[in-house]
């Protein structure tokens, strides 16, 4: 039982309950024993106290008053008189032996030491044990002036009779409520159990590679929130096994496809299929040059997909050197838009420079920034159709960070492709992750240009985000820190549009 979470928690729980019944009862015995106590001789007094101030006991009816009140106190009472006239004693409640009549005897000979002279009736009476005796003593005065000693003696276990049955029946109550903390205990083990189970058996699961189990049901305390982490940390283990599963097919697919045509081409070369012959007609290149000429685009593009990986896991592992100094952001935008005019025009599509005539400096790895901007700039292009109507503008703004009040800067990208699904913009940077693989069908590029436009946006300290921008297409911003310093080796910054053919 100790070695399940379960048993630990009934065990605890029936530790704290017996624990507070022991105290509770040890508690309570002590004060009914106290109170039943003095209780009893409370009892004995006041009743001692009121027949002391009308008793006559030389009298018969003061005689039959004593037999009757021994018999509803259920104990002996003596009148012992200070001369030598005999004592009266009324056994109707209790019959006390010899002894007990002495030692009776010797405790009023005790109090009629201690009473002052001419003491009267108004002196309250005094209760003791003795012998097994409990002994209440009442000064009694007398018509001849005399004070007698009315003695009321009874066993004292019977001053325990009461707190006895009291204690018998709390101790009911104790196994009563004993049995009701265990069945509580059980129900809270049980309870509180049944969410730590279920997260056993989900872990188990993940362990076996189940990823698509629905959520645990979370409340709001401790357990609750453990749960909504398991949750949210398979939900990304899965994800994450997705992405990894799209990845490899898309890997596949996309070193397939090169490997296909260049076996193609190298089955010919090898069957003599494709000679050096010169072409039939005026414009056509021989069936060699055609195959060298596949082979060799086919291989570069492997080349380019292979390189993309190697980029990306040297940047996640930090093998990639940076070396920053402060830049101008426009000059290096501004090159980046030159570097891409000709792509851009080949593919239809016209570059717009809307960025202002300065920005503040930053502090960035030129070389790694105006790679961020080309990933960018070439993802817009490939995802923007071609047309005159059709247009990429690129722009920058400057905000205001939080705490201590440093500005950022801000350089956005913006397509006028279809957008972006809204259930993709969260994980568009993800790595070997495709929006919509039907829609990137047949574009070029590796897929990875945005996950290693996140890296390298994260290794400056900055941010890297994706919106739509209806009725236009996708927004990518990166977001940099301010620098504290100027400029010290301008960029070239000129850029002039090459309109689309």
């Amino acid at each position: 039982m100790l070695r399940s979470y379960r048993g630990r928690l009934l065990l605890a729980f029936l530790a704290v309950t017996l624990a507070s019944l022991a105290l509770f009862a040890g508690l309570t015995a002590a004060q009914v024993v106290r109170y039943s106590r003095q209780a009893r001789a409370e009892e004995l007094r006041m009743r001692l106290k009121l027949v002391s101030n009308w008793l006559d006991p030389g009298s018969p009816a003061g005689q039959e008053a004593l037999h009757s009140l021994s018999a509803d106190l259920s104990a002996a009472l003596l009148v012992i008189y200070p001369d030598d006239r005999p004592r009266f004693y009324a056994s109707d409640g209790y019959a006390l032996s010899a002894a007990d009549i002495a030692e009776a005897r010797a405790v009023a000979a005790d109090a009629a030491l201690s009473l002052p002279p001419h003491a009267s009736g108004g002196r309250p009476a005094t209760t003791l044990q003795r012998g097994g005796l409990a002994i209440a003593v009442q000064p009694l005065p007398l018509a001849d002036g005399t004070t007698a000693l009315l003695i009321a003696a009874e066993p004292a276990a019977r001053l325990e009779l009461g707190w006895r049955r009291l204690l018998d029946a709390l101790a009911y109550a104790a196994l009563l409520g004993l049995a009701g903390s265990l069945l509580l205990a059980l129900l809270l083990a049980r309870s509180i159990s049944r969410p730590v189970n279920c997260l056993i058996a989900a872990a188990d699961r993940v362990t076996q590679g189940v990823y698509d189990d629905p959520p645990l049901p979370a409340g709001d305390d401790e357990l609750g929130r453990l749960t909504r982490a398991f949750n949210a940390m398979r939900e990304q283990v899965r994800q994450s096994q997705q992405i990894q599963r799209d990845f490899l097919a898309g890997v596949s697919h996309d070193l397939k496809t090169p490997l296909t045509v260049i076996q193609g081409y190298a089955a010919a070369l090898a069957d003599g299929v494709a000679t050096d012959e010169p072409p039939s007609s005026a414009g056509q290149e021989s069936a060699l040059r055609r195959a060298a000429v596949g082979i060799q685009r086919e291989a570069d593009r492997m080349a380019r997909l292979i390189a993309a990986l190697l980029e990306l896991a040297r940047l996640e592992t930090g093998l990639t050197p940076f070396h920053p100094q402060p830049i101008d952001p426009t000059a290096l935008a501004r090159r980046a838009l030159a570097d891409l005019a000709s792509q851009a025009a080949e593919a239809g599509v016209r570059l717009e420079d809307a960025l202002p005539a300065s920005l503040p400096v930053v502090d960035a790895d030129p070389d790694q920034l105006e790679r961020v901007l080309a990933n960018l700039l070439e993802n817009a292009v490939r995802y923007t159709p071609a047309g005159p109507s059709t247009a990429l503008r690129t722009g920058a703004a400057v905000t205001v960070s939080g705490g201590r009040g440093q500005a950022g800067v801000a350089i956005w990208v913006e397509d006028a492709g279809p957008g972006i699904p809204e259930e993709a913009l969260p994980r568009v940077f993800d790595r070997f992750y495709q929006a919509d693989p039907a829609r990137a069908a047949g574009r070029w590029g590796s897929g990875l240009g945005l996950a290693i436009a996140r890296e390298i946006v994260l290794r400056h300290g900055g941010a890297i985000t994706a919106e739509n921008r209806p009725p236009r297409g996708a927004r990518f911003t990166v977001t940099l820190p301010e620098s504290c310093q100027q400029v010290t080796t301008p960029l070239q910054n000129s850029y002039t549009a090459v309109a689309p053919p």
